[in-house]
């Protein structure tokens, strides 16, 4: 699939190019966005922030008045929580006569937070129409596809020591293991509406304010092989893993996980 739209792109840019010498009207775009929100949690060992930080770049072509084709790309990094996931913990009795074993009475569940962070690179086409409204203002409404990839993904677990802030080893407090990574893949396709606000600063850079509006996003997180401790074991965070792991599906406004973007406009031609 890479190397198709890889092709394509070649054509398209070969294309630009030949336009461009003719007409010289390219533009570009960049456009960026950081925020963080402080995550309020119960355990002492947790997740503090949840981030999101990025940069987008567009290259287009105008096609009459209004209308641009063009190519984006996009770098970005967050770190978002998911939801809480369980372990099992045996609940042993009293020792057995023979003092050499304990017996299972039972199995709690214990709970644990659980967070994954990524920094995605993404490829894509898109086609912009511009509303003028005034003399210096416009509206301009992007309709997008693009693919992301990130292959530095992480999985991260936090369990609750919250019981060890009443065991009598202060030591123990000093040693304990935590965040747990499970290293993942994510793949996302996305296609969607952009709309930004556009103001001219002279005839050849403008400012604006740019949110997507409307998005359908399928997200594909792809987790490796189960992995084992040094006993053979399953580790019990990767086998927790797998729960976060498949194909996931969303269809709505990005702003609540994007924010709102600043974008710069370049019409050097």
């Amino acid at each position: 699939m890479m190397r198709k739209l890889l092709l394509l792109s070649m054509l398209f840019l070969i294309s630009v190019s030949a336009y461009c010498q003719e007409k010289k009207g390219i533009w570009f775009e960049l456009d960026g966005v950081y925020w963080e929100k402080a995550l309020k949690q119960t355990q002492s060992i947790a997740p503090e922030k949840a981030r999101f930080g990025g940069g987008r770049f567009f290259a287009g072509i105008p096609l009459g008045k209004s209308w641009s084709l063009g190519l984006m790309g996009s770098h970005h990094s967050y770190y978002e929580p998911q939801e809480t996931g369980y372990t099992n913990r045996s609940i042993y009795g009293p020792p057995a006569e023979d003092g050499n074993s304990y017996s299972i009475v039972g199995i709690a569940r214990d709970p644990v937070l659980v967070g994954l962070q990524n920094e995605l690179v993404g490829f894509g086409l898109f086609l912009q129409k511009s509303i003028t409204l005034g003399e210096r203002t416009s509206v301009n409404v992007n309709l997008f596809s693009m693919r992301e990839r990130g292959a530095n993904a992480k999985l991260e677990f936090y369990p609750d020591y919250s019981y060890l802030f009443w065991w009598p080893c202060l030591n123990c407090l000093s040693i304990v293991a935590g965040p747990f990574l499970i290293p993942v893949e994510e793949i996302n396709w996305r296609t969607g509406l952009d709309i930004s606000f556009s103001y001219a600063l002279n005839n050849w850079v403008d400012v604006g304010l740019r949110a997507n509006f409307l998005e359908f996003r399928k997200q594909i997180i792809q987790k490796e092989p189960m992995i084992s401790n040094h006993m053979g074991q399953p580790n019990q965070f990767s086998v927790l893993g797998d729960v976060y792991a498949g194909d996931y599906f969303y269809f709505g406004s990005a702003v609540p996980r994007e924010g709102i973007r600043i974008s710069l406009t370049f019409k050097p031609f």
